[in-house]
């Protein structure tokens, strides 16, 4: 008898000593250890930055991956098709979305909580910079090559005070309103500016700030948008120049394609400068570019993901936009911070 109390004993510690041993590992998983807190980038689907491709890009990835936890659209409008996929499958509450620009309806949807975050651009800032180094150029001053402006990350959280800044900009538009009307001094010149789509909201903003900041210092400003069209937009720059502009602006559709008619402005010495989307082209002089820091927005996009899907991690999509160079450094930003997060669980 005193031998089998031994060995139950013995047998029953063991058993104690394995329950142990597994609630130690499993604590230590839960706070990130092993394959747990992991994020896998399992797809990279094209949504072209589209609404429409963005819902279908969506839709083929719940088919290829039904247990994914995370969406990342390089733009609002490919981000609000994959919401609209997900609401349609019933997959909301599952999957967290996050978007890039902070247009007014990503804000939206942010608000509503059907985007987590998104990584905004300041399209006021990107009109006032590109017309500043205009003026400053045209004036015999440096400008530098590249001015990158930060994006920052849009939360819920920081909706109330994104209201009390939107109130303070209407009463700053009200303001200036009341003080009168356009200047009636000589114009010192005409610039030329072209988009890839005026439609954008985006490029809206811009056309407004860029319209201001040239007014203030006495130029006037043709703005126009070829809708997603090379040659529609070539033969903008053509027509800018048989008007005499003294700078070209542009956000080039295709930033390789464009180089033929930078060239055109380079020959005319027409000073030529980019905003949002660098030109790419060969021997095709720029000025100098104004834009967002993509790569830094696509750091707090992976941040944001990272905070959303927590200690449980996950499977990733990335809706992108490959034709872009925009899009492919907002998701070369994100790669990076989310394999710094997956490197970091093994060590």
């Amino acid at each position: 008898m005193k031998r089998f109390i031994q060995q139950l004993f013995i047998f029953l510690f063991s058993i104690a000593l394995i329950g142990c041993g597994k609630q130690t590992n499993n604590g230590k998983e839960a706070q990130g250890g092993g394959e747990s807190g992991k994020i896998e980038i399992v797809a990279e689907i094209p949504g072209d930055g589209l609404r429409d491709k963005g819902f279908k890009a969506a839709e083929d990835a719940l088919q290829q991956v039904p247990d994914m936890r995370g969406i990342f659209a390089i733009n609002d409008p490919s981000g609000l098709g994959a919401v609209g996929a997900l609401e349609k499958a019933g997959k909301l509450e599952q999957v967290t979305v996050i978007a890039f620009d902070g247009m007014p309806a990503g804000k939206k949807a942010i608000k509503e909580g059907k985007i987590y975050a998104d990584p905004i651009q300041h399209p006021d800032q990107i009109g006032r910079e590109t017309i500043k180094a205009i003026v400053s150029y045209l004036s015999g001053e440096e400008v530098p090559a590249n001015f990158d402006i930060p994006a920052t990350l849009y939360t819920k959280e920081t909706a109330e005070a994104d209201n009390e800044s939107e109130k303070e900009a209407q009463d700053g538009e009200s303001e200036k309103e009341a003080q009168g009307g356009k200047s009636e001094k000589k114009s010192r010149g005409l610039i030329g500016a072209t988009c890839m789509n005026i439609a954008n909201p985006f490029f809206k903003v811009i056309e407004e700030s860029m319209r201001d900041e040239a007014t203030k210092h006495g130029y006037d400003l043709i703005y126009l948008g070829c809708e997603m069209d090379i040659s529609k937009q070539k033969k903008q720059i053509q027509d800018f120049l048989a008007r005499g502009v003294v700078a070209v602006a542009v956000n080039p559709k295709d930033s390789k394609a464009i180089g033929t008619s930078v060239k055109e402005c380079n020959d005319a010495n027409v000073p030529v400068f980019s905003f949002d989307v660098r030109v790419q082209a060969p021997d095709a002089q720029v000025v100098s570019h104004v834009g967002t820091d993509n790569f830094q927005g696509g750091e707090l996009a992976g941040q944001a993901m990272i905070e959303a899907l927590g200690e449980k991690g996950g499977k990733v999509v990335i809706i992108d936009f490959r034709a872009a160079e925009s899009c492919i450094e907002r998701v070369r930003g994100f790669k990076k911070v989310i394999d710094a997060h997956n490197a970091s669980l093994t060590n």
